[in-house]
């Protein structure tokens, strides 16, 4: 499994994005952990890619894994400022 920071029981990793501008928390643990890193939302674990190349090589060797969506939960929906937030930014 890849690197990240560490977790509390129930939350997860959340307490490590508060803030602002949690995209700028993902920037720092991704200069700290690498630019694959798992994190763990609540019981959501997910993964984190912050390099072009290493995005490309994931999608293309596992894109039918991401093929079906998952449903978003509402925390992940408040979080992500109703999915305007910079990440999901084309």
């Amino acid at each position: 499994m890849p690197p990240g920071p560490w977790r509390l029981p129930l939350i997860g990793n959340m307490h490590h994005l508060v803030g602002a501008l949690p995209h700028h928390r993902l920037r720092d643990l991704a200069n700290k952990y690498g630019p694959l890193m798992q994190l763990q939302l609540g019981e959501v674990p997910i993964f984190v890619i912050s390099s072009a190349e290493i995005a490309e090589e994931v999608l293309k060797t596992h894109g039918i894994i991401f093929a079906s969506s998952m449903p978003f939960l509402v925390s992940t929906k408040v979080k992500f400022y109703d999915f305007k937030d910079i990440a999901f930014a084309p």
